[in-house]
């Protein structure tokens, strides 16, 4: 077993830790990057509107998003099954989609148009600018990840402590004392995952011209002549950011392994969940009112969106025929191949960084020193602004090139065309997700389970396979899924290490999103829906009968 976890060290280093280290060391080479702290100014407009950023989208999608949870996991709350599914069916619209979709709803131009969506900017630009739209964009975009996390940490909370408190004390009661702090850990994750997801993306924060750390890193490579001087100034920027956000993650995890509940399956909603908690009168006004809230995070972008596609004339008027033709033109070559490429990318970034974290969890299991390990990688992969980890990965890349000067290693990671490095860049960026969800349900498999197959002489790849795989296959499937949705998304990196000729598709909409929501892109963003949505119906149907056949 030590060779298999010196083995997986190793491959963590090359593939996670090396590209997150490269512009540490550039840093470290050239300290007067750290004068950039002289613009003490600036640098506090920065934190300010980060941390306006991440306290807005908190105070807007973690309340709501825990009472939908409770709702949906823990009541007798009529087709919670089908709104669960709905909910879940939201996960599948990458942010520079809801972006897009509710560009068309609220700003200038848009079918529903507000005054504060654009903030202080001029009539006539393409897009609302400001904070408040920005907020707007990461809470909605965050809320049914909210539901997800925090219905799951409901799920897993002991049967027998619940009925025992409900013996003791009205069931508002357990709800409020026993139920929620014995997931409080489940929701401090949840709350992690929206704010390290609204710091370190630049998707929404470029096109509304809000300044955040995130686009520190940009707005450093521009001001100097050298690309290395560039990463050194945005790492010195970024870098108390990084480390203090690393260490919240890893005091996070580190508590929920004190607070865990006792071994169970590690998939908890395939046995006999805990107690439903009953809603008597309020059951269809609620349900009706979590379904108008589905619809309204769906159907309001997809509407719109559908909306724009079919503007034509002036003064403009909707046609079907509008839309068909943009849909056809944006499901042919060259767009149509940039699409089905992503899409592919995306379920292999999903598949590999999962098959990676299920992986290094197991092999830390028992082992301190590697599970130090993969938290302090999980924590800095997951702080780090996505860019900064584009431009660590560049350097990496420039510096094997260097090493090497093999030819086909060259064209696979920088003349391209070759999706190698938007691969490897979205397992970094995604890598923290698997493990946050593939870790508690490691820790969750009985150990007696575990050495009971090390007693019939099970080798570690036969432990693997026949005992790790068999307790946590549902939950790596949501992993991979929760990462593939990601890297639909993912551009604040990828551009930055893209090959010529092999762009995603999300860089394509993000490039267009600069001119505001024309005819095409809306066409390309309703395909990319569409294909997304029945892609995430189909995961979500086949892990049903998977499990009803387990």
């Amino acid at each position: 077993m030590i060779r298999w976890r010196l083995a997986i060290a190793a491959i963590l280093s090359i593939v996670l830790a090396v590209p997150m280290a490269a512009p540490v060391g550039l840093l470290a080479s050239d300290p007067s990057a750290w004068r950039s702290w002289a613009e003490g100014s600036r640098l506090l407009a920065l934190a300010t509107n980060t941390l306006y950023l991440v306290a807005g989208s908190l105070l807007l999608s973690l309340p709501l998003g825990i009472l939908v949870a409770v709702l949906l996991y823990r009541t007798d709350l009529p087709c919670r099954r089908v709104l669960r599914l709905a909910m879940v069916l939201t996960l599948f619209v990458p942010l520079p989609l809801f972006a897009s979709g509710w560009q068309t709803v609220l700003g200038s131009g848009g079918w529903l148009p507000i005054p504060a969506w654009s903030g202080f900017a001029s009539v006539w630009t393409p897009w609302g600018q400001g904070i408040g739209s920005a907020i707007w964009i990461h809470a909605a975009a965050a809320l049914p990840w909210v539901v997800l996390l925090a219905g799951r940490g409901l799920l897993w909370i002991e049967r027998e402590l619940e009925e025992d408190a409900l013996t003791q004390m009205p069931a508002s009661q357990v709800l409020l004392r026993v139920c929620l702090p014995r997931a409080g850990v489940a929701l401090a994750l949840a709350a992690a995952w929206v704010a390290l997801q609204a710091a370190t993306e630049i998707t929404v924060t470029d096109v509304m011209q809000v300044r955040t750390f995130a686009e520190e890193v940009y707005t450093q490579i521009v001001g100097g002549p050298e690309l290395e001087e560039g990463i050194a100034r945005a790492t010195a920027a970024t870098l108390p950011f990084v480390l203090l956000s690393a260490f919240v993650v890893v005091v996070l995890v580190r508590g929920w392994e004190r607070r865990a509940p006792a071994s169970r399956s590690a998939d908890a909603s395939t046995l006999d969940g805990p107690p439903l908690f009953l809603l008597g009168r309020w059951r269809w006004p609620l349900s009706l009112g979590i379904a108008l809230l589905t619809a309204i995070l769906v159907a309001s972008p997809l509407g719109s969106l559908i909306w724009r596609a079919g503007w034509t004339g002036t003064p403009p008027t909707w046609s079907a025929s509008t839309v068909g033709r943009y849909f056809l033109l944006a499901s042919k070559p060259p767009d149509g191949q940039i699409l089905r490429d992503s899409l592919l990318l995306a379920v292999a970034a999903g598949v590999v960084a999962s098959t990676l974290a299920m992986v290094a969890c197991w092999a830390a299991r028992e082992s301190f020193w590697l599970r130090y390990g993969v938290l302090i990688l999980m924590a800095t992969a997951w702080a780090m602004p996505g860019p900064l980890i584009g431009l660590g990965l560049k350097s990496t890349i420039d510096w094997l090139l260097n090493l090497t000067e093999w030819r086909w290693l060259a064209r696979a990671l920088y003349h391209g065309p070759s999706v190698l490095p938007l691969l490897w860049v979205d397992i970094i960026r995604f890598f923290p997700f698997a493990v946050a969800l593939l870790w508690p349900a490691m820790q969750r498999i009985p150990s007696e389970r575990i050495d009971a197959a090390r007693v019939d002489g099970a080798t570690p790849f036969r432990e693997l396979s026949r005992v790790i795989w068999p307790s946590v296959r549902t939950v790596f499937a949501r992993a991979s899924l929760a990462v593939a949705v990601l890297s639909l998304g993912e551009l604040s990196a990828g551009k930055i290490v893209a090959t010529p000729g092999m762009p995603s598709y999300a860089t394509d909409i993000f490039t267009q999103m600069h001119y505001g929501v024309t005819n095409e892109l809306a066409a390309r963003c309703l395909l990319l829906l569409l294909l997304a949505m029945v892609g995430g119906t189909g995961i979500v149907v086949l892990g049903s009968l998977a499990r009803r056949r387990g």
